[in-house]
């Protein structure tokens, strides 16, 4: 038995649920990389029409735990830079998806399945998730780019301390450090995963899409490359997106206030 990948619709958003065996943590293997793979590309060509896409586990007690036992105990020195470059494909293609990604973390998410949250955009999380980058307590090192995007999220020396360790953290002091960036009950969770999808849903997909593709390229490029990365972003919310629409309505609004709160002449 190995973890299956269930994906739902509900409306404008996509939910790919992790289902472990029973009494089992979801784990990632071969098979399970190869389904998340075709999965992610069924997602994106029915990206124009979704608002987010909800990655999340059917466990309360695990989000991901990582690799599956069976793949560490063949790992050598033949399959391990394989293994390698093949997770790095899948969490930069689920990184790549051109819809914000909320990773929704309950339970334990450590080496891999912590990889797997921060190749999503945000990170929410119940009052009982633990995350753990804790790969060197095994004599390995992060294999999914987890260094790269600790750093990312954390700031170099806290990502030293947390790789160094290999220590659990907790929700709130995840949030606090900005490994996650918000923690409550399972209800609140619930609440505040709507309360997301439902702010993001009022904007511009075009808009939300191009933000997106920005702020992935921000510590890549220089302020004169950003300009014309945000000049060419522009372009395409004017010309593809709804732009010109959302101005005018908005500029419709104001002048409607402004003349009613006019002082009438006399």
């Amino acid at each position: 038995m190995i973890t299956e990948i269930v994906t739902h619709y509900d409306g404008e958003v996509c939910y790919l649920t992790l289902h472990p065996p029973s009494g089992k943590p979801p784990t990632l293997d071969h098979q399970v990389i190869a389904r998340l793979e075709q999965t992610l590309a069924d997602v994106s060509t029915q990206s124009s029409r979704l608002v987010a896409v909800v990655v999340q586990s059917a466990s309360p007690k695990f989000f991901c735990a990582g690799a599956n036992l069976n793949v560490m105990a063949e790992i050598n020195g033949e399959s391990i830079v394989p293994w390698i470059h093949r997770g790095h494909q899948i969490m930069n293609q689920l990184e790549a998806l051109p819809v914000p990604v909320i990773a929704k973390v309950e339970g334990y998410a450590m080496g891999g399945g912590l990889e797997l949250a921060m190749a999503c955009d945000l990170i929410i999380a119940s009052s009982n998730a633990r995350f753990a980058q804790s790969e060197a307590k095994l004599g390995l090192v992060t294999g999914w780019g987890g260094c790269y995007r600790l750093v990312r999220r954390v700031g170099l020396a806290r990502a030293k301390e947390l790789c160094f360790t290999g220590r659990m953290v907790d929700a709130a002091e995840a949030v606090k450090i900005g490994l996650a960036d918000w923690q409550g009950d399972s209800e609140a969770l619930h609440s505040h995963l709507q309360f997301l999808v439902n702010e993001i849903g009022q904007n511009s997909r075009v808009a939300v899409k191009e933000m997106k593709h920005i702020l992935g390229t921000c510590n890549l490029s220089t302020l004169e490359e950003a300009a014309v990365v945000e000049a060419e972003a522009s372009l395409r919310c004017l010309t593809e997106g709804d732009a010109a629409q959302r101005l005018e309505q908005f500029l419709q609004a104001r002048s409607r206030r402004s003349g009613s709160n006019a002082t009438p002449s006399v």
